[in-house]
């Protein structure tokens, strides 16, 4: 049986939200926006619920809640909702090196449309933004400024209330895409962003479930009708229980998570001579390691793990492209440490045998002319 590992490209769908999102789906038979009848004016009501439900669960007070078909849907709609806001000039958008392709790909291609002008923020060698470089971007002009709150590969936590400063100093929106975050760590300085992306995918509830919190402008609350359709209440129901549970069991989870990842490291670390971890140590999500072999392509790695541990070298979005990940690309590390890049993701249905389990498997992965020793 494949030991999970990737929990960082999606988490397993924890069964009480399976139950749960299935009776939603038998609960809620209308369409939300069929107003005529009882049962559509109800489902309505059910999407309802499930925002106060989202917002209570993450630590807002109060807030707009857009339900949409994933988070790479709401960074997108991130994107329209700027553009929307300006008239007669393109959109100014700063935005890190290291964000989510789904985000870059909407920003790139709103550009060669001519409806953005957009600025790159280079980050330092943990790939946390560099806050001096966010200060020129914005001085510059901007209308919006997109961060990660956590970086979906590395695992490295921004430290939001920084960069947050310099965009209120700025007059700046400030976009979070918390889709890593959102369930694994404290929320508070996240929450003043303007806008907010959470992801269902990877906080064990529905893969097909994000949603965008903030205020939208006429233009992207449109564009969300138009493109998204009809709300998926059961969906919303199965998110919104999603982040409730997190709530409630999040820091014993989190806290076993960091203790096997750090174990996990350390025999790695003793088994594999010249192996780099790459991140900040001081400040990253509690399942991530992510490490580079001098030795062997991360491809290679991944490869020799075949039916045995399921992990990966990067983003999932980006399997199959050759070459690094725009993510190392942008970090300043050796060559090799981006080659030879290897992304592990602990999640909560892990239990430490099989990570220990793991360990003598990736070790002897990363470094098979190196004998591994047994897991400690």
């Amino acid at each position: 049986m494949t030991i999970y590992l990737d929990n960082m490209a999606a988490t397993p769908v924890d069964p009480r939200v399976a139950e749960r999102h299935r009776t939603a789906m038998t609960d809620n038979p209308a369409n939300a926006h069929s107003s005529v009848h009882s049962l559509g004016v109800d489902a309505q009501k059910t999407i309802d619920k499930a925002s106060m439900a989202l917002i209570s669960a993450l630590g807002c007070n109060d807030g707009d809640v857009t339900f949409t078909p994933g988070a790479s849907a709401a960074l997108w709609l991130a994107v329209e909702d700027a553009i929307g806001r300006v008239v007669g000039r393109p959109a100014r958008i700063a935005a890190t090196e290291v964000e989510h392709p789904a985000l870059l790909s909407a920003l790139r291609r709103a550009e060669r449309e001519g409806r953005v002008t957009l600025a790159m923020i280079a980050v330092d060698e943990h790939g946390a933004p560099k806050l001096d470089a966010v200060e020129q971007a914005l001085s510059r002009g901007a209308d919006l400024l997109c961060t990660m709150a956590a970086n979906n590969e590395i695992g490295t936590i921004t430290d939001i209330p920084s960069v947050a400063a310099v965009a209120r100093h700025k007059g700046v929106r400030h976009l979070v895409d918390a889709s890593q975050a959102a369930g694994r760590i404290e929320m508070p300085s996240v929450l003043d962003a303007d806008l907010i992306v959470v992801s269902g995918a990877k906080a064990y509830g529905p893969r097909r479930a994000g949603a965008l919190l903030g205020e939208l402008s006429g233009h992207a609350s449109r564009l969300a009708h138009d493109v998204f359709g009809s709300p998926d209440a059961p969906a919303a129901v199965a998110l919104a229980y999603a982040m409730s549970l997190r709530a409630a069991e999040r820091v014993a989870d989190e806290r076993r998570l960091a203790a096997m990842r750090d174990a996990l490291q350390s025999h790695l670390l003793d088994a594999v001579p010249g192996l780099r971890v790459n991140c900040s140590q001081a400040s990253r999500l509690a399942g991530s390691l992510h490490v580079s072999t001098p030795h062997l392509p991360g491809e290679a790695v991944v490869g020799r793990l075949w039916g045995q541990v399921a992990l990966s070298t990067g983003a999932a979005c980006q399997s199959g492209v050759p070459g690094p990940s725009h993510v190392l690309s942008a970090m300043a590390i050796p060559e090799w440490a981006k080659e030879g890049a290897v992304r592990i993701g602990i999640g909560r249905f892990n239990t430490e045998d099989e990570v220990a389990q793991a360990g003598e498997l990736i070790a002897a992965a990363l470094n098979a002319a190196v004998p591994a020793r047994r897991y400690a």
